[in-house]
């Protein structure tokens, strides 16, 4: 009987650890943001930001990072790779709803700037975007629920 009891509060602990750490984890933020736009972010990166502002059941990510001139030419060389790259798509700053290229569950697109890139999805709920300024060397990532 002590021995059922030692095993069940051994469980019970455990998984009191479990739910704590999952509550707590969140995928990273290069993880997170090539997935969803279809991009291979280089690790050799400085970190500007990389914040999470928690709202309730609302949240916003900002990731920023600089890049050398050699992981510059690798993420642009993946942005024009990304199944939402639409080569057509040549903008000021803001992109029309013209220019997405469904793909799945998701329209988005990638297109090129004056200075770079942006990327902008058309959300429901989760909203993506990026600003990658190939002069500055430096990329936003933005991602937020409502």
């Amino acid at each position: 009987m002590i021995i059922k009891i030692k095993i069940l509060q051994y469980g019970l602990i455990c998984s009191l650890i479990l739910l704590f750490t999952q509550c707590i984890y969140r995928t990273s933020s290069p993880e997170r943001f090539s997935k969803v736009l279809d991009i291979e972010i280089p690790t050799e990166v400085e970190i500007i930001k990389d914040e999470y502002q928690d709202m309730m059941q609302d949240f916003v990510i900002i990731y920023e990072i600089k890049l050398s001139k050699g992981e510059m030419s690798k993420l642009s060389k993946s942005i024009r790779e990304s199944k939402y790259y639409n080569h057509k798509a040549v903008v000021e700053d803001f992109v029309s709803q013209e220019m997405f290229i469904e793909y799945d569950d998701m329209k988005a697109v990638w297109a090129k700037t004056n200075s770079g890139y942006v990327f902008q999805n058309n959300f429901n709920r989760d909203a993506y975007s990026a600003k990658v300024d190939t002069v500055s060397m430096t990329v936003e990532f933005n991602e937020s629920h409502d």
